[in-house]
């Protein structure tokens, strides 16, 4: 859904709060989150403005020192979901902001957990427009917090990405170290009570980034690293359900992407008109700046007619409008 059942209160100010207005704070952040997954960030981001304004509100109000902490870390959550649904709609400056707001209530409520998934969330930010040493320099810090709240799922979701960066560095030894420090931590974890901010990261998002890091190594390294992206990328579209539609929807253009770097054409074709199927019901402009150069790839087989049609089609996408830009 793209709007919460119920917002926490209306438009007064409450003059007090109990644990009761902070769980349904963390109920509404948790139906978000799950609205930008599924749809993408545009399809949430009236709903969550209103959100911030009613947690926001909630600050003024009376409570007691248990509450009070616990309101800090619902209200960095719903921060970190608002400047994750802004970057994926386009808005990198919007999404820096709430991102910093969200680092200050983690630290407020003393969870170095939480902080380091939103050190995470802004290395992705940075990865995303290619300033990568700025991202490597946000994962680091990410990892220094989870180190110190004993967070192994934070630890493997930052490692992987580290290994990512890496990748588009051109370093398949810095990669393949924090690859396999990923997936020792995650191995690792405890998996019994996962925080709503890390539950995407299951087996499924661990094999679509290390096919990320695979993919990326293809064109900084060395191009039979897309041999190994491929079943990655297979493994991960298939562990995907359609509550993750957006992850799945980044694995097919890159699992399209190797085929076509490999010579199947065929294959990379097909694939490649599932993504843009996909990128079409999703409210995701990084979606569609991530698949805009399958483009260029589908034009190195131009005697292909449908690599010629893909082209096309993914030439034919719109540009974001100026501002919106990542």
């Amino acid at each position: 859904m793209a709007v919460p059942d119920r917002l926490p209160f209306d438009q007064q100010s409450p003059r007090s709060i109990g644990a009761s207005e902070v769980t349904g704070l963390e109920a509404d952040t948790r139906a978000l989150r799950a609205t930008d997954y599924r749809h993408g960030g545009e399809s949430c981001l009236t709903a969550l403005d209103a959100l911030l304004l009613a947690g926001d509100q909630m600050l003024t109000a009376s409570a007691s020192g248990k509450v009070r902490r616990q309101l800090y870390v619902a209200l960095a959550d719903l921060h970190n979901v608002a400047g994750w649904a802004y970057f994926d709609a386009g808005f990198a400056s919007k999404a820096r902001t709430r991102f910093c707001h969200a680092l200050v209530l983690a630290g407020l409520g003393r969870h170095s957990g939480l902080t380091a998934n939103v050190c995470y969330r802004l290395g992705r930010v940075c990865l995303h427009q290619e300033r990568l040493d700025d991202a490597s320099a946000y994962f680091q810090l990410g990892l220094v917090a989870a180190k110190q709240s004993g967070d192994e799922i934070g630890g493997s979701i930052l490692s992987m990405n580290s290994a990512w960066a890496w990748a588009k560095k051109g370093s398949w030894d810095g990669a393949r170290t924090l690859l396999d420090r990923g997936r020792g931590q995650l191995a690792a974890a405890d998996h019994s009570q996962v925080p709503d901010w890390a539950r995407f990261f299951t087996a499924a998002d661990l094999s679509a980034l290390t096919g990320a890091v695979h993919t990326d190594l293809a064109r900084t390294v060395d191009r039979r690293h897309a041999g190994t992206a491929v079943p990655l990328l297979v493994e991960a579209i298939d562990g995907y359900g359609d509550e993750m539609a957006r992850s799945r929807a980044f694995s097919l253009i890159l699992l399209s992407t190797n085929h076509l770097v490999e010579g199947d054409v065929d294959q990379g074709v097909a694939v490649g008109f599932q993504a843009l199927v996909s990128a079409g019901a999703l409210g995701s402009a990084r979606v569609r700046d991530r698949i805009r150069p399958l483009a260029a790839h589908a034009r190195l087989h131009g005697s292909h007619s449908g690599a010629r049609e893909l082209a096309a089609r993914v030439s034919a996408l719109p540009a974001p409008p100026d501002g919106r830009r990542p």
